[in-house]
């Protein structure tokens, strides 16, 4: 994969229509959102384990840019934190696509070796709105370095995701 989703994920904040950043990054106000996520992780193709995750992001959204904090630990130790951005496009009614870019920190555990503790995770999905505050996603993402270090192998993750809108 190495950045055709993170490429995909700066282009989609050009072509936003709801708020698109050649417009400026103009703040907003939106419900603070938590998500948890099952996945399964890839290695080389290879199924290698399980992976749980928490996301959380504020009350601010800046032009088409969701802020997110981000963690998750693997079955075999594996941890990764991180922040960056999601940015969703509205496609139909309940539907919308969402991208994400997050820089972050990984300590390899019992895991695959990545090359080094510095990775980017970019990712794609598809989102179903059940109702105003709760929606469920299924979305793939891709982890590595960026070639920042010289062995770059990347894992990447097949996710469920459940999402709550907080109303407070």
């Amino acid at each position: 994969m190495n950045g055709i989703i993170a490429a995909a994920f700066w282009t989609s904040t050009f072509f936003n229509p709801i708020s698109p950043i050649y417009e400026g990054i103009s703040e907003r106000t939106v419900p603070s959102k938590s998500t948890v996520q099952i996945s399964n992780t890839y290695f080389q193709k290879d199924h290698v384990g399980h992976e749980v995750g928490l996301s959380l992001s504020g009350k601010t959204q800046y032009g088409p840019l969701r802020p997110l904090f981000s963690g998750s630990i693997t079955n075999r130790g594996g941890l990764w934190v991180g922040a960056g951005f999601e940015n969703t496009l509205k496609i139909i009614d309940n539907f919308s696509a969402s991208l994400t870019f997050m820089p972050g920190v990984y300590s390899q555990g019992g895991d695959e070796d990545l090359g080094g503790w510095l990775m980017f995770r970019s990712g794609i999905g598809m989102k179903y709105e059940l109702s105003d505050i709760i929606s469920i996603s299924i979305d793939y993402d891709h982890r590595s370095s960026g070639d920042i270090w010289e062995y770059n192998p990347g894992m990447e993750t097949i996710q469920i995701k459940f999402h709550n809108y907080l109303k407070f």
